[in-house]
């Protein structure tokens, strides 16, 4: 079920297009980090993922005032990207589940009029 869900999902452009969002702002995060921090890469990516779904990082933060002015603007981006993100998951889960319930209801009346005409006979 994961499976076919993550493929629906996926089949959708609309969909793609927010992981590609989601994945190109995480790597300008890294990136951004890496080159005007000048922190290891797996630090890069510890801060940039942890800032992305709002926990920060108190271990790791940025030193100089560029590095700074970027976490201000990375922290903007990223809060409302994923804010967006986990919006539309969870509007596209609603929409299968919607739809789901549409297709049982269709089908439960099918054999309810099925079994209501064999019974006329």
């Amino acid at each position: 079920m994961i499976t076919a869900t993550a493929k629906s999902f996926f089949s959708k452009k609309r969909y793609r297009y927010l992981i590609y969002a989601t994945t190109s702002v995480l790597f300008i995060g890294v990136l951004g980090f890496r080159l005007i921090e000048h922190w290891r890469w797996i630090d890069c990516l510890n801060y940039a993922v942890s800032t992305m779904v709002t926990t920060g990082n108190a271990g790791v933060i940025p030193k100089t005032d560029v590095g700074k002015m970027f976490n201000v603007f990375y922290m903007f981006t990223s809060v409302i990207l994923i804010l967006f993100f986990v919006n539309t998951i969870s509007r596209y889960f609603h929409e299968m589940r919607k739809t789901q319930e549409i297709k049982y209801q269709r089908h439960k009346d099918m054999v309810e009029k099925h079994i209501s005409n064999d019974g006329a006979h």
